[in-house]
């Protein structure tokens, strides 16, 4: 392609862009959900700006380009599929009716642009631009990921297509489209501004992408285009895991005292993490190219550069060594990890104050909820549950998760205090001041086998035991709440689980209004023996939770959770920084 045609078609495209999302700007869409203030709804607008200048370059050129002529056809499935985000956008049609939707328009668009195919191949192709769209719609969690994936997508096409003998000039336009209105709208993002193209944008440049992939004879650009899908699931998985793996062993969370704990500061500063992603991305893209276009020895040489300068972007972004370990604020006595305030706070000093408590007449009520991320997701998502969360008197750190979230949000807490670990130094301690312990929960069998564990073990003075499996707001909880009322009993120990030991334990502040309750989860089914703990090391490096699932399978709907609090730990700090 000339020059003067190469750059007649990135003034005009960028040119149409401007004037599409002027226009975008100027429409009342009346949406049934508010904007923040520095967004604009602009959907596909943006990215039909960018096609109409390339088509209007196209004709301008014409002479210069012979034998070449524009396929309408991917106009108007690019103009269906915008269609198909929008009625998301403004009516908000649910996933179950928008997705089938998307996956039947696929259909129809590979019949309708690539006729003659077998069935076989109609398939595979629909499946290809149905699972790049899904993986745009991902990564639009992220609100720059979109076009950090189509731009660099794109520009790897360019290159590949422009140092092919038999590019198609028309699919490298449309390329030319999707390159300037993505990377025009990253560097509109850098003044603190959004451009919303939402599912119609994703949609409508997603499809595009995958006709030009499909479109491409010798099959190469749909390798590229596979990259999407990794970004969108894997790499963030990655990712991830990476900066877990490297907060928790640098700044030495499993070490059981605090002492020379910390030794890195966290930052995942946006602007940075979002550029650090896109260079991972271009090195992925690249190698594709260079083993496509059997590159000589001096462009591998330079991806190694390139990826040098990623993982130095990397520890940049994420870790930074202290020198001094103010940040750690000593004094703080409550941590905020999702709206949650948790209790910075070490095992012996909750002992201490349990203790205070019952020595104190007419103290009140007690409630200790031990979080941990599954709670926390619970009470996140769940404002009922929150509000039980909001009412307890302490909430102390039980999980490994809620211990690496506060350190990596930057207000580490000194200690966990494990729920197991807790019911047995509390007998330990009840055996020299004579409190009174009621144990309530789960199986019928396990309480009364763990109460009578722990009375050989600490002759701790154990006055009820009933096992937790009644229905809720059911006569036999009523008699339940009565039972511990009438046992006079200072520290009741509720082992049900999230959420259902927190409504108990809810309901029982109105019949023992001066006990400690302490929601303990599946502290009974260890202590009885009925499921053993994880080893030592597990514990150490909190890693339980694998070993009560290889133990009970069927919690992995519980433990798909455990991802969805990372996430939103990432999504704060990512905001926060």
């Amino acid at each position: 392609m000339q020059i003067d045609v190469f750059l007649s078609s990135i003034t005009l495209a960028l040119m149409g862009m401007i004037t599409f999302t002027y226009i975008a700007h100027k429409i009342p869409f009346n949406f049934p959900y508010e904007l923040k203030r520095y967004e604009q709804y602009a959907g596909a607008l943006p990215f039909f700006g960018s096609l109409f200048g390339i088509v209007l370059g196209y004709y301008l050129n014409k002479a210069s380009i012979p034998n070449a002529e524009i396929d309408y056809k991917i106009l108007i499935i690019i103009f269906a599929f915008a269609v198909i985000g929008f009625l998301r956008d403004k009516y908000r049609y649910p996933k179950r009716i928008i997705f089938p939707a998307a996956l039947l328009f696929s259909f129809i668009a590979v019949y309708f642009y690539f006729p003659g195919l077998s069935t076989l191949n109609i398939v595979s192709y629909s499946g290809f631009i149905f699972i790049l769209l899904v993986c745009l719609k991902i990564s639009s969690l992220v609100y720059e990921m979109p076009f950090i994936l189509i731009s660099t997508s794109a520009i790897t096409h360019l290159l590949f297509m422009l140092n092919s003998s038999n590019y198609n000039i028309i699919l490298t336009l449309i390329d030319f489209a999707l390159a300037t209105f993505s990377v025009a709208t990253i560097v509109h993002t850098c003044s603190g501004n959004r451009i919303l193209m939402s599912n119609s944008g994703i949609f409508a440049s997603g499809v595009a992408l995958s006709l030009v992939s499909l479109s491409e004879s010798t099959g190469n650009l749909i390798l590229f285009s596979f990259f999407i899908p990794a970004m969108a699931i894997l790499y963030p998985i990655a990712f991830i895991s990476l900066m877990i793996v490297t907060s928790y062993f640098g700044n030495r969370l499993h070490k059981t005292d605090n002492e020379d704990k910390h030794g890195w500061r966290w930052s995942l500063n946006r602007e940075k993490t979002i550029n650090f992603s896109a260079l991972i991305f271009l090195c992925l893209n690249f190698t594709g190219l260079l083993v496509s276009l059997n590159a000589p020895i001096f462009g591998y040489v330079c991806l190694l550069a390139l990826l040098f300068l990623s993982m130095t972007s990397f520890i940049k972004t994420f870790a930074r060594k202290t020198v001094s370990y103010d940040f750690m604020h000593d004094d703080l006595e409550k941590v905020d990890i999702l709206g949650v305030k948790v209790d910075a706070i070490h095992p012996k000093d909750v002992l201490d104050k349990i203790s205070e408590h019952i020595a104190k007449p007419n103290s009140g009520f007690m409630h200790i909820l031990t979080a941990d991320s599954l709670a926390i997701v619970k009470a996140h998502k769940d404002n009922n549950f929150k509000s039980k969360v909001e009412a307890a008197e302490l909430i102390v750190p039980d999980g490994a998760g809620i211990v690496w979230a506060a350190d990596f949000i930057g207000t580490p807490l000194p200690s966990r205090v494990p729920g197991v670990a807790l019911v047995g130094q509390i007998c330990e301690m009840s055996k020299e001041k004579n409190h009174k312990i009621f144990f309530i929960g789960s199986k019928p069998g396990v309480a009364s086998k763990a109460a009578e564990i722990l009375k050989e073990k600490t002759n701790a003075n154990i006055v009820g035991v009933e096992h937790g499996y009644f229905k809720i707001d059911s006569d036999e909880e009523k008699i339940m709440l009565q039972k511990i009322k009438d046992s006079k009993a200072d520290i009741v120990f509720v082992a049900m689980g999230v959420p259902r030991q927190e409504d108990f334990i809810t309901k029982l502040r109105e019949y023992a209004s001066n006990a400690v309750a302490i929601g303990v989860g599946g502290s009974f089914d260890v202590i009885s023996g009925n499921l053993p703990r994880a080893p030592q090391w597990m514990q150490r490096f909190g890693m339980e939770w694998l070993f009560r699932l290889c133990l009970e399978p069927k919690r992995i709907f519980r433990m798909l959770e455990i991802p969805v609090f990372v996430v939103y730990i990432m999504r704060y700090k990512l905001n926060k920084d």
